[in-house]
């Protein structure tokens, strides 16, 4: 018999390999972190000596989800944005950048603790930082927790009428990606640009010089109010993402681009014609920025994702998300065009999965022999789940993180019968409980100071 670390059985297994195959009674056989084989249990069973099996009899078997887009020191925000609140022009550097700045290093190693204990419980396995404020303390977390992580500063140097040194912003940047670059498996350091109305045509240059110089993936917010389009348009005579183009982002690789709501046809057209990835936050981008075109547009040959867009909003739990996503998609495609068949479950599975890993340049996001093995397992083991017709669309349509049993990464169970193996979960919950009170008066503390600001009561 051939050895093996790891062998996974299942009711079925979900592969989104190139075949795009389901197997009922499925089995995945891992080696040294790898997908070494795939197929049915049948053919699986006696082939392989394995040091571990894990058997889940009444479980989906799934590719590891990919948050591409998420806030991991933004969580300790859980439900201090009010419905009022939402109206702020734009609410991230009214409120989100202030609770940031506001926020001590104990704080930001709380909420990134937190955020991943979050996400490794509704079997995400990967995730797009998009900028945090110490990012140092995230790296930290992500080599403890064994979650794959990209952790990228928040990198900015205009905020309304303040400005910072961009030479400042940009050095940090550079120390952190020197500090932290190659230190784990699991971490990844990329760029970020926090939003084109914050960095300077300066900052932004030396960003995108580096990144391509380094091979460094970035990622960015983009097109996320009409403002913003106004004022690319009135500053340099061009959309938002034509003018990164001329930037050169266009030679970077990957590229993510959060939410892209107010793209233009050219605009959608360049994320196809340079191959630059799309995150859509279906919940928050609802909420703060309205309908994306998504719910019309022909997406073949476009790199798209699904993300949080952090702890603040939602749960991380792209499950979720999912739903959110193929509601408001068949709303809008079904209200304009009377075609209900738009944003299918094939197509939002790999969605949430990274485009087979084609997102961030990685072979994930495909239980297939070469693939890391990044593997979510969930139950289906409920009468609210049943009966399973088409796993697939079980999974879309009814399954959230609550069914996650267990998470692998890089072939190491970090999720095991629904708890993380990784991080003390309890610990983590009684310190969010002994530092409410801190957490509250620092956001009341924020609030008021902005409601002077505006002339609110």
């Amino acid at each position: 018999m051939d050895e093996a670390d790891l062998v996974i059985y299942g009711r079925y297994v979900v592969t989104l390999d190139s075949c795009n195959r389901v197997i009922s009674r499925g089995a995945v056989v891992v080696r040294n972190g790898v997908i070494v084989d795939v197929g049915r249990e049948e053919d699986i069973r006696g082939k392989y000596d394995a040091k571990e099996v894990v058997e889940r009899r009444d479980h989906i078997v799934v590719p590891g989800l990919i948050d591409c887009h998420t806030h991991t020191q933004q969580y300790l925000l859980r439900s201090a944005i009010s419905d009022e609140m939402l109206q702020l022009p734009p609410i991230w550097t009214k409120v989100l950048v202030p609770f940031e700045r506001a926020m001590g290093k104990d704080l930001a190693r709380l909420s990134s603790r937190a955020s991943i204990v979050n996400m490794l419980k509704n079997g995400i396995t990967y995730f797009v930082e998009a900028g945090a404020p110490y990012p140092e303390i995230l790296a930290e977390e992500v080599l403890a927790s064994g979650i794959k992580g990209v952790v990228t500063y928040a990198t900015y140097d205009i905020v309304e009428e303040k400005v910072a040194e961009s030479e400042d912003v940009f050095n940090r940047f550079e120390k952190f990606y020197r500090e932290y670059s190659g230190r784990g498996p699991n971490l990844r350091v990329w760029a970020s640009l926090r939003q084109v109305m914050m960095v300077s045509e300066k900052l932004m240059s030396e960003v995108i010089e580096f990144s391509r110089r380094h091979g460094l993936g970035i990622t960015l917010h983009l097109g996320e109010y009409q403002g913003e389009v106004d004022y690319v348009l009135a500053k340099h005579g061009l959309r938002p993402l034509e003018y990164l183009i001329k930037c050169g982002i266009n030679k970077i690789n990957p590229v993510i681009i959060a939410h892209g709501v107010y793209f233009s046809p050219r605009e959608i057209s360049i994320l196809r014609d340079y191959g630059l990835g799309l995150c859509w936050c279906p919940s928050v981008d609802s909420w703060l920025m309205g309908i994306h075109w998504i719910g019309l547009a022909d997406v073949k040959g476009l790199k798209l994702g699904i993300g949080s867009d952090g702890g603040a909003w939602n749960r991380l739990d792209l499950l979720h998300e999912m739903k959110v996503a193929k509601a408001l998609a068949k709303a809008v495609s079904t209200s304009i065009t009377y075609f209900k068949a738009h944003l299918d479950s094939n197509t939002l599975i790999n969605m949430v999965t990274g485009a087979a890993g084609s997102l961030v340049n990685e072979k994930i996001g495909r239980i297939e022999k070469g693939y890391s093995a990044d593997i979510a397992i969930l139950s289906i083991r409920d009468v609210r789940n049943m009966p399973i017709h088409n796993p697939v669309d079980t999974i879309v349509n009814y399954l959230e993180g609550d069914s996650v049993t267990d998470v692998i990464i890089n072939g190491k169970l970090v999720v095991k019968d629904r708890k993380v193996l990784t991080i003390d979960e309890e610990r983590v919950a009684k310190e969010l409980l002994n530092r409410e009170e801190e957490i509250r008066e620092m956001v009341a503390e924020l609030i008021k100071k902005l409601r002077t600001r505006t002339g609110s009561s």
